[in-house]
């Protein structure tokens, strides 16, 4: 997540629930609107445009798969119901970081 982002979402005030993904009438916000909030808060904190929050869950599975952790524990993070769902999410990930630990961890195994 960019920190200007970061800045911005904490700054947020959450006393009326704790959560930002609540309107200011404590419902829930539609996925059309809470898009709009996401480009809206983007447009505050100063951030070019282009961020959206399906590219946030692809960052969010791209951070847990290349800190090595499990395809089926990425799978309950994300909150999908079926494997095939989160692979989607990881086909496209740079392999080199992951790649570099595999390497890592054998060289470790072996000694």
């Amino acid at each position: 997540m960019p920190p200007e982002l970061e800045i911005a979402l904490n700054a947020l005030d959450r006393s009326k629930g704790g959560t930002i993904r609540k309107t200011m009438y404590g419902e829930a916000f539609s996925e059309k609107s809470l898009t709009g909030m996401m480009a809206h808060w983007c447009k505050q904190a100063g951030i070019a445009p282009g961020y959206t929050l399906h590219g946030l869950r692809r960052s969010f599975a791209s951070e847990l798969a290349e800190g090595a952790a499990d395809p089926f524990a990425i799978m309950k993070a994300m909150g999908h119901k079926d494997i095939s769902t989160t692979m989607i999410y990881l086909k496209d990930l740079n392999a080199e970081p992951m790649a570099q630990r595999a390497a890592a961890a054998a060289s470790k195994r072996r000694r």
